[in-house]
């Protein structure tokens, strides 16, 4: 069975803020960016996944993630996806982790 062995963390922005694109009366001077991850596992395997942010805190969330993703290293793809509230409970579930947000 496929294992998580590794990932890499992104920080993608685009520099909307230079034409105003995507800006609105709240929400000016953004630059569209998203934090994205690539799972890795020790077959040909792959997961993706990506979050949308508007610019600044990107790198909070990519922080975030990369907390997140090392709970996975060397679990079992099929465990994880057998019961996916266990699996949230387990990623969510850090007893220091958890204190940060809601």
């Amino acid at each position: 069975m496929p294992q998580i062995s590794s990932f890499e963390t992104y920080d993608i922005r685009f520099e909307t803020s230079l034409t105003g694109d995507g800006s609105d009366a709240m929400n000016f001077d953004c630059d569209y960016s998203a934090a994205t991850i690539i799972l890795h596992t020790d077959t040909d395997l792959r997961g993706h996944g990506m979050t949308f942010t508007i610019g600044r805190g990107t790198e909070v969330v990519v922080a975030a993630i990369k907390q997140v993703a090392e709970r996975l290293l060397g679990k079992e793809t099929e465990a994880l996806f057998r019961n996916m509230g266990k699996t949230l409970d387990f990623l969510m579930g850090d007893p220091q982790l958890r204190w940060i947000g809601p």
